[in-house]
């Protein structure tokens, strides 16, 4: 632990010291698939950032246009995050299979100042059944 970081600690347990019951059952940071959809087909600005890896993407893929792939493994590497900061005017919405690695994804990227990033709630399996006719 002598190598720690205590001023990113610090900035890391001030950020999540509130993610309390309270503030997770309002899900601040989520979005449910239907409103995505709702969002495309009215042409709003949306970029889905999918962060599941190679292997997962190769088994259900998106059909979408405005979509990125950007494992979670490297989401939070500097090329990265500079081409998500290009979207300040989307509403980017980050997916993985089931929507559990996306809410600690989302909170860093608040963290991070990209505070128009949301967790797809349910993820990429919740999305598909959504858009199934």
């Amino acid at each position: 632990m002598q190598n720690m970081d205590l001023v990113l600690l610090d900035k890391i347990h001030q950020h999540f010291k509130n993610f309390d019951e309270e503030f997770l059952r309002v899900k601040p940071c989520r979005i449910d698939a239907q409103t995505v959809i709702n969002k495309i087909k009215n042409k709003e600005k949306v970029l889905i950032v999918d962060i599941r890896t190679e292997g997962e993407t190769s088994l259900i893929g998106y059909s979408i246009p405005d979509s990125i792939n950007i494992p979670l493994n490297t989401l939070f590497e500097e090329n990265n995050i500079k081409k998500l900061l290009e979207y300040k005017e989307y509403l980017i919405v980050v997916s993985c299979h089931s929507g559990v690695r996306t809410v600690v994804a989302t909170a860093f990227l608040h963290l991070l100042g990209i505070d128009n990033a949301k967790s797809l709630e349910g993820g990429i399996a919740q999305f598909a059944d959504s858009v199934k006719p």
